[in-house]
């Protein structure tokens, strides 16, 4: 949908609608669409039957919509005005985290539920200052920053923070859009099983070179994980990124990971997630590297950092729900990564 021309402009107000609603958009295109009491029905259907008639044609030749509706010209419009207003939420979501202004004043720093909140100079604010079932405080509920265009993409992330009991050392960067009063902005529940499946970290401790590994997804080669592990003075170091479609560079960001494991005391004493946002020329240059040769290119933001040294398994979990929906990562957590000797 990147290069596609619009007849008509998204309407502000459906995209201001979407970006605050934690529901699935795709959920809310079809749910609304049918729901004439919706004060933006009307906006919603003047969007679809604007929608170029080349759009429509082309979701009704994606495999994954005729797999899931067939041949529907009218679902075909919903399909694509989900996978837009998707995009320009994601779009303006980047957008919002690429800015440099005062971390105070930023969205939703400036809320009043939030007043008394220390917000540091990585627009992050300590966990332990919310209510740990659900992200509240003083009426309003939050959400840790997404971290893909899914609104949920950060929920099993947070909940790991919990499960392990990580809340007192763990600061995080808050949603700038999915955030509202607790009466209106419902907490979902979602479920998923994911297990800490032990490293070797024997032969991660007895490195003495860098040690490197590609993957790329086999639906789309443009997709890449990287990651590798390297023994310096202060530690273990253990840096991953997922790299973005070119042509999505607009809408999603790369997901960047980083920590460093000390084999003397088995603890993790550095820890944090961030997204690194490229433009065109920066996401190119990025991917004719590997990771440890491409610098700082980009602009990052953390999403959660750890404060005190954790252990082994809490590093497990916690990486692979930051990586959440990245078989690669997954797969890559629950196998041996060294042989033993």
């Amino acid at each position: 949908m990147s290069s596609l021309v619009l007849t008509e402009p998204i309407p502000e107000a459906l995209i201001r609608d979407f970006a605050c609603d934690p529901h699935a958009p795709l959920e809310k295109v079809f749910e609304k669409a049918i729901d004439p009491s919706w004060p933006l029905y009307p906006d919603l259907w003047r969007f679809l039957d604007s929608l170029p008639v080349e759009a429509v044609e082309a979701t009704l030749e994606d495999p994954t919509f005729i797999g899931m509706y067939g041949d529907s010209e009218r679902l075909a419009r919903l399909w694509t005005a989900d996978r837009l207003l998707t995009d320009e939420v994601a779009r303006r979501r980047l957008e919002q985290l690429a800015l440099n202004s005062d971390p105070r004043a930023a969205m939703p720093y400036d809320a009043a539920a939030l007043r008394g909140v220390a917000v540091d100079d990585e627009y992050m604010v300590p966990l332990a200052a919310f209510d740990p079932s659900s992200l509240e405080r003083n009426g309003f509920r939050f959400t840790v920053c997404t971290t893909t265009a899914a609104p949920n993409s950060t929920f099993w992330l947070t909940r790991s923070f919990f499960q392990q009991e990580l809340v007192p050392y763990m600061s995080v960067r808050l949603d700038p859009f999915l955030w509202g009063s607790c009466d209106i902005f419902r907490a979902l529940m979602y479920k998923m099983i994911v297990y800490p499946k032990p490293l070797d970290w024997d032969g991660i401790g007895r490195l003495r070179e860098r040690h490197c590994l590609e993957a790329h997804d086999p639906r789309d080669w443009e997709q890449v994980t990287e990651l590798y592990w390297e023994p310096r003075d202060d530690g273990i170091h253990f840096v991953c990124e997922e790299l973005p479609k070119r042509s999505r560079v607009a809408f999603a960001a790369a997901r960047y990971l980083h920590a460093i494991y000390d084999p003397g005391s088995e603890k993790i004493t550095h820890f944090d997630g961030a997204l690194r946002i490229y433009n065109d020329e920066e996401i190119a240059g990025r991917q004719a590297d590997h990771l440890w040769t491409a610098g700082k290119t980009g602009i990052r933001r953390k999403i959660f950092r750890i404060d005190e040294p954790i252990g082994r398994e809490s590093f497990t979990l916690v990486a692979q729900a930051f990586f959440v929906w990245n078989d690669d990562l997954k797969g890559y957590f629950g196998d041996t990564l060294f042989p033993k000797a």
